[in-house]
């Protein structure tokens, strides 16, 4: 019996052993299953904004170099069909931030979105302006002076705006960085 039960009970305990370990063995599988899942899917979420994002930017930032010359084409010698080109150019970008933003909208967060809200009430507003000034183009030079001083406010203000949305969006893709390595989703 001492050696019966002694073979039987070690191979009980082996058995045992071989199940724990491979316990073990399965949940720390699934385990890191899990984290590199989470890992994949905030990598593919940081593309995905980082996308969303540049596609906003981009017709953003030629928006408001279009802008830009259109309001160079009203200083001096002024040549309205060239600041109506370079407003119907920018017109045409405005469109393309307008359809980015809805994608921003639903990628998020909330900060990246309402800093890309401000980027576009901010092109917008110089648009207006510039529509304005142009019309008052014919009139005399000194009542331009209030055009001009405004769309110098406004490149001032919108320059704030596109610096104050990339940051946000810089933030956010770290965020999103970060919950990728610290284990959440």
């Amino acid at each position: 019996m001492d050696q019966g039960v002694a073979a039987l009970l070690g191979a009980a305990v082996g058995v045992l052993g071989t199940v724990a370990a491979s316990a073990i063995s399965g949940w720390s599988n699934r385990r890191q299953v899990q984290t590199q899942a989470r890992v994949d899917h905030a990598h593919w979420r940081r593309q995905v904004r980082r996308d969303a994002y540049s596609a906003f930017l981009a017709p953003a930032n030629e928006s408001r170099t279009a802008l830009k010359a259109a309001a160079r084409a009203l200083i001096g010698e002024v040549d309205v069909e060239e600041a109506d080109r370079k407003l119907h150019v920018a017109q045409d970008h405005l469109r393309a931030v307008q359809a980015a933003r809805a994608s921003l909208a639903v990628e998020g967060p909330e900060s990246v979105e309402q800093a890309a809200h401000g980027v576009k009430t901010g092109l917008n507003s110089m648009h207006t302006t510039l529509l304005a000034w142009r019309d008052s183009a014919e009139g005399a030079p000194d009542h331009n002076v209030p055009f001009v001083e405004r769309h110098a406010v406004e490149v001032t203000r919108l320059a704030e705006r596109i610096g104050g949305f990339t940051l946000a969006a810089r933030r956010a893709l770290d965020e999103t960085e970060a919950a990728a390595a610290g284990g959440g989703g």
